[in-house]
């Protein structure tokens, strides 16, 4: 059997729509057994849906390689919530494909990883964090997708609000709008900018005030009650900023590490007004992504 432990991830920060992204102290193992015939299964996954994806990710890496991938079960556990905005659905896209590359006799190659899943999600964001670990960013570049890591510093660290409610991605691209204003690109062109050299060069205080204002999140708040009155809390209690984590339910801030209890209750109080009983953790930023257990 194989096994892979793979983060969760938040995405956007912001203003970094499908560009920017950061691994998560939570995980998902993925466990791979292959069998003796061509069949995908998925035990004790409560839909068809796990089975679905991984089949659908062996026939990516068959048609890619060109070689015979077996069929095999597949396995997820651990602490990822799904349908929140943290990457649950790239750790198993992910850990799958990492299977299938061993199956097929190749050495780990975590930048194809993050194209067979990028592929197969849609956007390259999530994948790219999970995958690498640390602080992402991924482009389009012709037909390649290049990306870049850098390790996050252990003093900042996420303290999420994860609400009892889905957000499913599809009806939160299906709420934006086809276009927005020249205004709203450029702020987001600016603050991406800033907040991937303030990142990148830890000057971690000085990202306070850049995440506020993303275009994306004026849309997708009607799906996501509770974020303008989170974000609020959270600054009072001393947080550098609050996002939308992905495309929801879960909400971010991001906090020294000192603080972070503070924010915490901040976020848990903030929820619990409007009646949301919302569960509220912090992680620290994973700086390792994909590993093989």
């Amino acid at each position: 059997m194989l096994q892979f432990r793979v983060p969760a991830s938040t995405t956007n920060l912001g203003h970094g729509f499908d560009c920017l992204g950061m691994a998560l102290g939570a995980a998902n193992t993925i466990s791979v057994a292959p069998s003796a015939d061509d069949l995908i299964t998925a035990p004790g996954a409560p839909d068809d849906g796990l089975g679905r994806m991984a089949s659908a990710i062996r026939d990516a890496c068959i048609v890619r390689w060109q070689v015979r991938i077996p069929g095999f079960s597949v396995r997820v556990t651990g602490d990822v919530p799904l349908a929140r905005g943290m990457g649950s659905s790239s750790t198993v896209v992910l850990g799958v494909a990492a299977a299938c590359q061993r199956f097929a006799g190749r050495s780990l190659d975590k930048h194809e990883l993050v194209e067979i899943a990028a592929a197969q999600e849609g956007h390259p964001d999530n994948v790219a964090a999970s995958c690498l670990g640390g602080f992402t960013i991924a482009a389009a570049v012709g037909n390649t997708l290049r990306l870049h890591k850098i390790s996050v510093p252990n003093h900042l660290v996420a303290v999420v609000a994860i609400p009892p409610y889905e957000v499913k991605t599809s009806d939160a691209r299906r709420i934006l709008p086809q276009q927005f204003t020249r205004a709203e690109g450029v702020r987001s062109l600016q603050r991406t900018a800033l907040i991937t050299a303030l990142l990148s060069s830890g000057a971690i205080d000085q990202l306070s005030g850049l995440f506020d204002d993303a275009w994306h999140e004026h849309y997708r708040a009607s799906l996501n009650p509770g974020l303008i009155a989170a974000r609020t809390a959270a600054q009072t209690a001393g947080a550098i900023g609050t996002i939308l984590s992905g495309s929801g339910s879960t909400v971010l801030s991001f906090s020294h590490r000192d603080h972070a209890h503070a924010v915490k209750q901040a976020l848990h109080d903030s929820y619990h007004a409007v009646g949301i009983n919302a569960a509220t953790r912090i992680l620290p930023f994973d700086n390792d992504g994909l590993t093989a257990v």
